[in-house]
């Protein structure tokens, strides 16, 4: 009998992403156990090694649509010495590709890579440069982004792939999509206006897209569902709290919006960034006596996000525009709020606007508490007929241009080519 040969082993490395994120997770995770094991050693999250062994699964020529990736937890007192136990661990599962999920991890990947001769991908979903500047002031922000920007190209040039969140990413580092997986799946991108000094490498645009998930109706087991079944709510934001996401402005418009709306409900659903904040934001319910109209829950699996938006009537998503990175991304909150068929309220910045008022799906408005109520208002008062015809159109733009499932594909292809060149 002819042995099935073994199967390709693929690492994600993260030094400050849980192992259940939601991209790492349940997009490139997911996906790309259809043709490998993979692990994704995180910094927080589920499962061990002996837990989460999958000695029964099947992989190789016969690929398992329903494996899953197993989850690993990496301990290190900080993002820094978190980086030993990264290679230690990886080291022991020998892959033959990994895939390195922030800057930093790139420094363990060049290590894997001259140690084993693994294949290495630089999954650049953010804006790290930026982020990194922004915690200084204006002149230390631009020489400190500058210095974190020619490390990250420096590391980026020596990786086999990249994988880019979006177009602007994409021309960032100067990518290429090769020839042998160039197909009608492939995003297109539309050139740079100047040519680039930095020498070209393989990537494509790997957009962060809601996955069908979105669309499943089950609240059982969400603590949203259980807690208030029958509550119909105004508006929603779904996401990390902080200020820098616009929640106290949003917290001003509820403010605003209760005077001619008294039994007006915001829902806040998402995890705190810092218990300070957590502290501010409950400080400004007391003040201004919001109790009774803003409900917050933590995050939700993203199968419950659907029936959760079911209950909402306006889907938020108003970034505080200092952070400059905000205005050249779409927020995956943005594309599930449409997937649902809600309209949105968001920021004036170009993408959100090729996409929601184009499409007349919302407004987007100035970072401004009374630009914000005002565009609320006029969507709670849209006439049912209208609502229910925005949200058919909504609902065919996600199906039919902004899902994960047509992501996949070049994802599988890029890997692939990337493993066997």
């Amino acid at each position: 009998m002819k042995s099935m040969p073994a199967a390709k082993v693929i690492c994600i490395i993260t030094n400050a992403h849980g192992n259940n994120d939601m991209r790492l997770y349940h997009k490139l995770g997911k996906s790309l156990a259809k043709i490998a094991r993979v692990y994704i050693l995180g910094a927080k999250g589920f499962g061990s090694l002996t837990e989460n062994w999958q000695e029964d699964k099947e992989y190789g020529e016969a690929s398992n649509p329903e494996a899953k990736p197993i989850r690993l937890i990496v301990s290190g007192l900080n993002p820094y010495l978190r980086l030993f136990g990264l290679y230690r661990q990886t080291l022991k599962l020998h892959p033959d590709l990994v895939i390195c999920v922030e800057p930093l991890t790139m420094f363990v990947g060049l290590l894997l890579k001259r140690k084993i001769g693994c294949k290495l991908i630089y999954d650049a979903h953010e804006y790290y440069a930026s982020a990194h500047g922004e915690k200084y002031g204006f002149l230390l922000n631009q020489i400190v982004s500058g210095i974190y920007s020619l490390a990250e190209h420096f590391l980026q040039e020596k990786m086999d792939f990249t994988l880019a969140v979006n177009e602007d990413i994409f021309r960032r580092f100067n990518l290429k999509v090769p020839e042998a997986i160039k197909s009608e799946d492939t995003i297109p991108v539309l050139p740079p206006k100047k040519k680039s000094a930095l020498r070209a490498h393989y990537g494509i645009v790997c957009p962060n897209y809601p996955t069908v998930d979105i669309f499943k109706d089950d609240l059982d087991g969400c603590n949203v569902g259980k807690l208030l079944p029958d509550t119909e709510f105004d508006t929603i934001y779904l996401g990390g709290l902080t200020e820098e996401r616009g929640i106290l402005k949003l917290l001003q418009v509820v403010d605003i919006l209760r005077l001619k709306y008294p039994m007006f409900k915001a829902l806040f659903v998402g995890p705190f960034r810092s218990e300070a904040f957590k502290q501010k934001f409950f400080a400004f319910l007391l003040d201004h006596n919001l109790n009774s109209n803003v409900f917050w829950r933590e995050a939700v699996p993203p199968d419950k996000v659907c029936p959760i938006l079911r209950q909402v009537k306006v889907g938020l998503s108003v970034l505080h525009p200092a952070c400059k990175r905000y205005n050249k991304a779409v927020p995956l909150k943005v594309l599930e709020y449409l997937a649902v068929g809600i309209p949105v309220v968001a920021n004036d910045f170009p993408q959100l606007k090729e996409i929601i008022a184009r499409n007349h799906l919302g407004y987007c408005v100035p970072f401004h508490k009374q630009d914000i109520a005002n565009a609320i208002d006029k969507l709670l008062q849209m006439p049912e007929a209208e609502r229910k015809e925005l949200a058919e159109r909504s609902h065919k733009l996600i199906r039919e241009h902004y899902l994960w499932t047509r992501v996949e594909p070049i994802l599988l292809s890029a890997v692939n080519y990337t493993m066997n060149s």
